[in-house]
Order: structure tokens, then C-alpha cells, then sequence
């Protein structure tokens, strides 16, 4: 059995437990979800919109020779391989919708409204995000970048006070990412190059 027959199952059904586990936190928190869950032309608009810069962040990654991000390649890209190589474009996709949904939901959805009512807007959005990056941190650099990103999920769910938009970009990005990483690399992207001057970002 190839390796993607094993870890797409299982990346499907633990983030959906996420998802699960989201939705018994709300209920037991009374944190309401349904209610930011609406889907709409401008929901989806502003979620498509929002994939946007994370997408032009992920070309700068794929080619930037400053070397944290370059190590950071040498260690995601070969581990991506190794989990995904064989999978269909619609096994990708299901794993990128289920993380989307099922992150979102915990993270956007339940635990930074929980964080932001203790703590305030700022430092709840903060909070949440610090440990959202925490639990990605497989190197210092993807804690930082894990971290920016969400900051800004959770701003665009607080501003909009939208569930929708912040899965759509999830997902979506979620899906080219594991495109490019699987396919639409050369091997000399992920080379380790020495830091020099001239090469930082």
C-alpha cells in the first residue's frame, strides 16, 4: 500500500475531528457557530480574495535562498513527499478542505472568541494565534510563519465576524500548497544554499 492511501484517511478523519471537537466546545462554551458559518457570494469572494497574499507568500518561500527559509523547504518539501506522493488532485483536496474546515473551526471559530472575550480583542487574537503556531511548530521558521498566518485568518473571521471567508482561504491554500510542493518544484528549489548578504529576502 502506498504511503497516501494510509495518510490521506487519517489526515481527513483528525482534522474532522477537529472539527468535532470544535463543535462540542462551542456547545459547551455557548460560543455560537452556526451563525458565522453563512455562506454568501461575499463570504466566498472575500475568502477567495484572501487566498491572494498567502499565495504570493508561498512563491516567495518556494524561492527565496535566505536560509531559514530554504532549510525550512529542505525539511516540509521531502516529508510532503513522502506522505503525498501518489495522491490525486481529489485526495489532495479533501485533505486541504478538511484542515480548512476543521482548524478554522477550532481555532477561529471557538477558541479565539473564548480567547478575545477574557482577554480583549488584541490579546485574544494574539493568544490564539501563539498557540495556533505553537502546535505547527515543526521549526522555529514555520512557528513564525504558522503564527502570521494565524493572525491573519483571525482577523479577516473578527472583522467580518465570518467563519466562511477564513475556511475558503484555508482550504484553498491548503491545496496549492501541496500541488507545489508535490509537483510544481524543481530540484534545484530546494537546495540549501549558504546565507549570504546578497541573498536575503
Amino acid at each position: 500500500m502506498k504511503p497516501h492511501a494510509r495518510v490521506v484517511p487519517l489526515a481527513v478523519l483528525f482534522e474532522g475531528a477537529l472539527g468535532l471537537l470544535a463543535a462540542a466546545l462551542a456547545w459547551w462554551c455557548d460560543v455560537p457557530i452556526a451563525s458565522r458559518l453563512q455562506i454568501s457570494w461575499s463570504a466566498a469572494a472575500r475568502g477567495c480574495a484572501a487566498t491572494l497574499p498567502m499565495l504570493a507568500a508561498l512563491g516567495w518561500l518556494m524561492h527565496s535562498r535566505w536560509a531559514p527559509i530554504a532549510d525550512l523547504r529542505n525539511r516540509v518539501a521531502p516529508l510532503a513527499a513522502e506522505l503525498f506522493r501518489g495522491a490525486t488532485c481529489l485526495e489532495l483536496a479533501a485533505v486541504a478542505i478538511a484542515a480548512g474546515a476543521g482548524e478554522e473551526l477550532l481555532f477561529r471559530g471557538v477558541l479565539q472568541p473564548l480567547a478575545v472575550g477574557w482577554l480583549g480583542a488584541a490579546a485574544g487574537l494574539a493568544a490564539a494565534s501563539l498557540l495556533f503556531g505553537l502546535l505547527h511548530a515543526l521549526t522555529p521558521t514555520y512557528f513564525v510563519l504558522a503564527t502570521a498566518v494565524a493572525l491573519y485568518l483571525g482577523w479577516l473571521a473578527h472583522a467580518y465576524d465570518d467563519l466562511a471567508a477564513p475556511i475558503i482561504a484555508h482550504a484553498m491554500y491548503d491545496f496549492v500548497a501541496l500541488r507545489v510542493l508535490l509537483y510544481g518544484t524543481s530540484r534545484r528549489a530546494f537546495a540549501s544554499p549558504s546565507w549570504a548578504p546578497e541573498d536575503a529576502p
